[in-house]
């Protein structure tokens, strides 16, 4: 039998209209009624349009492109987007969960630091109050045994260290005049930080707490840091030792920890928090010196640090401190480490204030001296040529 008469006698309900490109190029679609013809012709009859309508058959396959290409793009920037909310928890998992986890961020309120309107202020130097409590137990507690100003200055590459001396008489905020190292005992770190501001027009916002025992294990983390040290102190970082042994629970003073070598050595942890304890063989100026050179040798032990190996420092770090500084404020003082900085320091009150013995209303022994000429000394040493009270020469050849 013809096999277009089976087809024919046996034809299949018809379909609706398809549109099907196939892989010979051709495009087929089933004719207008009228073009039928016949009883034998009622099958589906095609017809090649390619040969009459090459214009049409690009066009359908430029929308053809055009579609897949729209698909693939709306494809591509869901997977592009799914990805960056993966990294970005990643990097918040990374930051918090990881780098900063047991880091205690305590928070100031910033209209009350006493913040002076003719304060210097300069976006390119950030200012720090670094506190060192003298708490015997691992708390944040107590007063400020060493207090510090710490200036980042991006401007001209430097990193600076302003001691406040422990025992300056200053005005305290509802306590009157009384030492600088008692505010923080009164009102914790914002008191702290109100006094500086207040006494020495300065315009600190943030601060970081360490009380002696934390300060130990941070100068373990680096590794150690490198002082010179004379055979007295010597004698007397020992002597700080079994002070620290018989006096805190928490201290972990071991034989291993005594020291019977003088000059250019690498202090452990327990050894340099001994050594900025010293108090009986000079004045207060000289201790607040050892406590900088400990800073400046821990600075120091960082340079030798492999970039690579800051995340792991950081997270062993960041637990042992108390800080107002957020996120963003850690991650924007990390460029200068990265340069070629150099190294300042600064006591006050030293030479230039002139100070004198006195006592406060309680009987107590304390520093009196300027604070004026203090606040302009301090605004000279960390804003340079951007202090109102800048000079190029010294104060002896301008008069």
């Amino acid at each position: 039998m013809d096999r277009r008469s089976t087809k024919g006698a046996h034809q299949a309900p018809r379909q609706r209209p398809r549109r099907e490109p196939l892989n010979d190029h051709y495009y087929y679609q089933e004719p207008p009624r009228s073009s039928r013809q016949g009883t034998a012709g009622r099958g589906d009859s095609f017809e090649d349009i390619s040969s009459y309508s090459s214009h049409a058959h690009r066009s359908r396959q430029r929308d053809q492109r055009d579609f897949q290409r729209k698909k693939k793009k709306r494809h591509t920037g869901l997977i592009a987007a799914c990805v960056f909310l993966v990294l970005i928890g990643a990097g918040v998992w990374y930051v918090f969960g990881y780098l900063l986890h047991g880091l205690t961020i305590n928070e100031l309120s910033r209209d009350n630091l006493g913040i002076h309107a003719e304060a210097t202020t300069n976006a390119d130097i950030k200012n720090i109050a670094l506190f060192g409590l003298d708490a015997r137990e691992n708390v944040s507690e107590g007063r400020s045994d060493a207090l510090m100003i710490l200036t980042i200055d991006n401007k001209h590459k430097k990193l600076k260290l302003t001691s406040i001396l422990r025992d300056s008489c200053v005005w305290i905020e509802d306590y009157g005049e009384d030492k600088i190292t008692h505010a923080y005992a009164y009102g914790g770190p914002e008191l702290a930080v109100k006094t500086l501001n207040q006494n020495f027009r300065l315009d600190i916002e943030d601060y970081a707490t360490v009380n002696f025992i934390q300060m130990a294990e941070i100068v373990d983390a680096f590794g150690g840091t490198r002082v010179t040290i004379s055979y007295d102190e010597m004698n007397e970082i020992n002597r700080n030792l079994a002070m620290q042994q018989s006096e805190s629970y928490d201290a972990d003073i071991s034989e291993a920890d005594y020291m019977y070598e003088d000059g250019d050595v690498l202090l452990n942890g327990n050894q340099a928090v001994a050594y900025a304890r010293i108090r009986y063989l000079d004045g207060d100026d000289v201790r607040a010196s050892r406590q900088q050179n400990v800073l400046k040798g821990l600075v120091e032990q960082l340079k030798t640090v492999s970039k690579l190996q800051y995340p792991e420092l950081i997270r062993t770090v960041a637990p042992m401190c108390t800080t107002s500084l957020n996120i963003p404020d850690m991650l924007g003082l990390t460029p200068i480490l990265l340069s070629d900085f150099t190294m300042e320091t600064l006591s006050v009150p030293g030479e230039e204030e002139g100070a004198e013995s006195g006592y406060t209303e309680e009987g107590a022994w304390v520093y009196l001296y300027d604070l004026e000429e203090a606040a302009q000394h301090i605004s000279r040493f960390i804003y340079e040529e951007d202090s109102p009270y800048y000079y190029s020469e010294s104060p002896e050849e301008e008069g």
